[in-house]
């Protein structure tokens, strides 16, 4: 027993030492659905127009969006006015639509955004992605973009993860958000206004740190060099305690 406890309190006091951690993660599940604490610490800002909330987290290497529209009710049905849902990602304020940037943009009809094309259907949605402002359907949609939408809650609530690694993006630095959604006649925008085709209403976003997770052959090493220390220290411990012969 003494030996587990001495080997534990090793393995302990190295990683500590060494600052092996595994990296951050966030309890966000992309499925349409805002459950309690899933986007605690995230950015918040409102929906013109009385529409809701829209929630913001970000890391080095995606984005994730949540926007609780209270203002579309599920009697109003999915394909409500226009549908259109859509979600913009910024390395710089008021640089829209200029680069860098990504942005994602769902709806019944690709007409919502202006019948440029499309990159293609998910979860029923035609879909836009762009990056730099490219006009779909020259850019694909990503296979690490997920979407989910819902009317669980009574009313419309849209999760979005966006992938930015193409913005060189780095930790501690601020990126900008912005979107818009249409239904019942009228454009929201997220942040909650827009004046004269220009955005002045960014959410400014600071990029999370992601820390380095060690190589699985490095945790093989550590883990190998720790039971070694561990054995040194036990046999020693055995060696002290061992009592002497007798000798004539």
């Amino acid at each position: 027993m003494t030996s587990l406890r001495t080997f534990l309190a090793s393995t302990a006091f190295a990683a500590a030492v060494l600052g092996f951690t595994a990296a951050p993660s966030h309890a966000v599940i992309i499925d349409g659905t805002i459950n309690a604490g899933e986007w605690a610490g995230a950015a918040t800002f409102t929906i013109g127009n009385g529409g809701g909330t829209a929630s913001f987290l970000a890391n080095q290497s995606y984005v994730y969006g949540a926007f609780d529209i209270t203002g579309w009710t599920a009697a109003m049905g999915s394909g409500s006015q226009g549908n259109l849902l859509g979600f913009g990602v910024w390395g710089a304020n008021n640089s829209y639509p200029t680069a860098p940037g990504v942005e994602f943009q769902q709806s019944t009809t690709q007409a919502a955004w202006g019948n440029d094309g499309s990159s293609g259907t998910m979860n029923g949605l035609v879909s836009a992605f762009r990056i730099n402002a490219q006009s779909p359907p020259a850019v694909l949609i990503p296979g690490d973009l997920l979407a989910a939408d819902s009317f669980a809650t009574g009313h419309r609530v849209w999760e979005v993860k966006i992938p930015i690694s193409s913005m060189a993006v780095g930790a501690g630095d601020t990126i900008w958000l912005v979107g818009g959604i249409n239904y019942n006649g009228q454009q929201h925008w997220y942040p909650d206004y827009y004046i004269t085709n220009h955005f002045d209403g960014y959410a400014p976003v600071t990029v999370a740190a992601v820390a380095a997770v060690p190589e699985p052959s490095t945790w093989a090493m550590m883990i190998v060099g720790l039971i070694g220390f561990a054995g040194t220290g036990f046999m020693a411990r055995r060696r002290k305690n061992k009592p002497a012969l007798m000798t004539a």
